[in-house]
């Protein structure tokens, strides 16, 4: 029995845990004898509802999944009232006035929000917002790049709604980037925004700098490491993220007391610490340091036992971050081959500027370095993929049976790595690494607000949260690829029709 609470208690986190898929359905029957779902109807006027956050909204006949690991619930009706979600049950267990505005949906399937915990802002999802791997600068003034990306992150706003991603941790950006979380909170349009702002490093690229637009702080050493977490904490950052890349062995110990003292003062200031650490060893090293996530993967070689203890019994999230690296090759050997790449874009979600700038592949390649040029090397650089792709997905799949808690994110902005869309590959990457659909799932709602420190608010269905969910035309607990079926999005109790969205439609 004390087993069984333990499981049933990570259950309830939404952590997946061995044994919890075989007895998952005797405990939905459980839970369903103990809870009520209620609702005290609330008159309304008749107007036509478009913006009115006191308007009352029925989603009926759809199969809900709500990301709680529980089994769905087939012909199931929602109630929303204003933004937040006030039943999930029966069509007699959650009643309604008749004057709601009502979807009839059978055929259909709910599921939370999307929620991806590591996207930048501060970069474009093309080569231009990333001058440090192709330095095409003379035809893309980052300082120009830099002041269009914060004047208009409304295009990346909408190519979330529009690919059902209702939430996004930016994990390292500039340091504007730290007031998007209060504009879009109540904002309908807008996903949901944390900010980390710059990031905390001791590897600092000047071409990444231009006034105002700091990607970096600096942690050379133990002290300076301290001090940019404090100024992290006084321009209001929700997080610290460190970038900590594997240094030569000469620097290994003071870098390590570095990140050390950052993490050290990370808890001392209230902040969470978050590592971009894609070695091994670099990662051990940020979990002993008291990192909370791990934004990436482990890229280059196999995770051991020692590494996956620690990720278990310290509760790090995992982020795999699988498609990220293969994007950044195709972007660059599109480039270098002159056969530019089709965005993964099934419902049109990217901006059309994004767009022009990937099918321009001929603007940038005079900028390329003479080893990025080589057609040679572009073949063979493409042909790494499958093999970098097992690397990463096998390490998920030792992770997953070893029941750490692991979540979405797509480090979207990254050359090829869209804003919106790319959460689908991602997803599916997943889903090829061995992880069950349902799981995936999880990963990409619950646990992925968790690591946002929103689970209060969303990343599941339930009364009294954010009614922040999707409508799609597949089964995705089948196959995650049914996410690329959406068809409507409710960010905040407002009913978004993607289509309306999409930058292909003709309104």
């Amino acid at each position: 029995m004390r087993q069984t609470s333990q499981t049933l208690e990570l259950a309830l986190k939404g952590i997946v845990v061995p044994g919890f898929r075989e007895w998952r359905s005797s405990l939905f029957v459980v839970l369903a004898a103990t809870c009520a779902c209620t609702y005290t109807a609330r008159h309304v006027g008749a107007q036509e509802r478009v913006d009115d956050q006191a308007s009352v909204t029925v989603l009926r006949g759809a199969t809900v999944i709500d990301g709680t690991g529980l089994p769905a619930l087939a012909g199931a009706t929602i109630v929303v009232e204003g933004t937040r979600i006030t039943c999930i049950g029966t069509a007699d267990e959650c009643p309604a006035p008749e004057n709601a505005t009502w979807y009839e949906l059978s055929g259909k399937w709910i599921t939370p929000g999307l929620v991806d915990t590591h996207v930048h802002f501060s970069q474009t999802g093309w080569l231009d917002g990333r001058p440090d791997g192709v330095d095409a600068t003379q035809i893309f003034p980052y300082e120009a790049v830099t002041a269009d990306l914060k004047a208009n992150p409304s295009r990346f706003h909408r190519s979330y709604l529009c690919s059902g991603i209702t939430a996004v941790y930016d994990v390292g950006g500039h340091q504007w980037t730290l007031a998007l979380g209060e504009q879009a909170e109540d904002d309908p349009h807008a996903a949901h925004v944390r900010a980390a702002g710059p990031l905390v490093t001791h590897a600092g690229l000047d071409i990444l700098h231009a006034d105002e637009y700091d990607t970096f702080l600096p942690m050379s050493n133990a002290e300076q490491g301290r001090e940019s977490v404090r100024k992290l904490k006084n321009w209001g950052s929700t997080a610290v993220k460190v970038w900590f890349l594997a240094p030569g062995e000469a620097r290994r110990a003071t870098l390590d007391a570095a990140i050390m003292a950052v993490g050290d003062e990370a808890r001392t200031q209230g902040l969470p610490l978050i590592v971009h650490a894609t070695s091994l060893r670099e990662a051990k090293v940020a979990i002993r340091a008291g990192a909370t996530m791990l934004v990436h993967s482990i890229f280059s070689e196999d995770v051991d036992d020692e590494f996956i203890q620690l990720v278990v019994d310290n509760d790090v999230i995992y982020t795999p971050t699988i498609v990220v690296m293969p994007n950044w090759i195709r972007a660059v050997t599109s480039v270098a081959l002159g056969t530019p790449n089709q965005a993964d874009d099934p419902n049109g979600c990217v901006d059309p500027g994004t767009r022009e700038k990937i099918a321009d592949v001929a603007a940038v390649a005079p900028y390329l370095s003479e080893a990025q040029a080589n057609e040679d090397y572009a073949r063979g650089a493409l042909s790494s993929i499958p093999a970098r792709l097992d690397q990463t997905k096998r390490n998920l799949k030792r992770m997953y049976d070893a029941g750490a808690t692991i979540a979405t994110g797509t480090d979207a902005g990254n050359p090829l790595t869209l804003h919106g869309p790319s959460i689908y590959s991602e997803m599916e990457a997943m889903q090829d690494a061995g992880v069950p659909a349902a799981d995936v799932i999880i990963m990409s709602t619950q646990n992925s607000a968790r690591a946002m420190g929103r689970l209060d608010d969303f990343g599941t269905l339930e009364p009294d949260k954010i009614a922040d969910l999707l409508v799609l035309g597949g089964d995705p607990s089948a196959d995650v690829k049914n996410f690329r079926q959406i068809e409507w999005v409710m960010r905040a109790g407002i009913m978004h029709d993607v289509s309306d969205l999409s930058y292909d439609s003709a309104k």
